[in-house]
C-alpha cells in the first residue's frame, strides 16, 4: 500500500497520432487506390500521343479493324469504371475549361 506522505508521480505520455491509415491493411488499400488512379492517368497520357489524323488513308484502312477493336475495349473499360462510380451514388463531372 502506498504512503499518503509521498505524492505519486504522474507522467503523461502523449503519442502523436499517425497521419493516414492506421494499420497495414488500410495502407495497402490506400496504395492500391493510388496505384489505380496513377494507372488511369497513365492511360490518358498514353492516348495523348496517339494522333491518327496524320495517317494516310491506306494505313488507316489497313489498321481500321484493330483500331476499332481497341477503341471499343477502351470504351468498355472506361464505361465499367464510370458505372461503378455512379452505382455508388456519385456523379462524374467534366472539369471546367481553363
Amino acid at each position: 500500500m502506498r504512503s499518503n506522505d509521498v505524492p505519486a508521480s504522474v507522467t503523461l505520455l502523449v503519442r502523436p497520432m499517425p497521419v493516414g491509415p492506421r494499420n497495414a491493411i488500410d495502407r495497402l488499400r490506400s496504395h492500391d487506390r493510388l496505384e489505380s488512379i496513377v494507372r488511369m492517368r497513365a492511360a490518358v497520357r498514353a492516348l495523348d500521343d496517339v494522333d491518327v489524323s496524320g495517317w494516310d488513308d491506306s494505313a488507316l484502312t489497313e489498321h481500321l479493324e484493330e483500331i476499332s477493336e481497341t477503341l471499343c475495349a477502351l470504351d468498355a473499360q472506361v464505361a465499367r469504371v464510370a458505372d461503378a462510380v455512379r452505382a455508388r451514388g456519385y456523379r462524374i463531372a467534366e472539369p471546367l475549361a481553363a
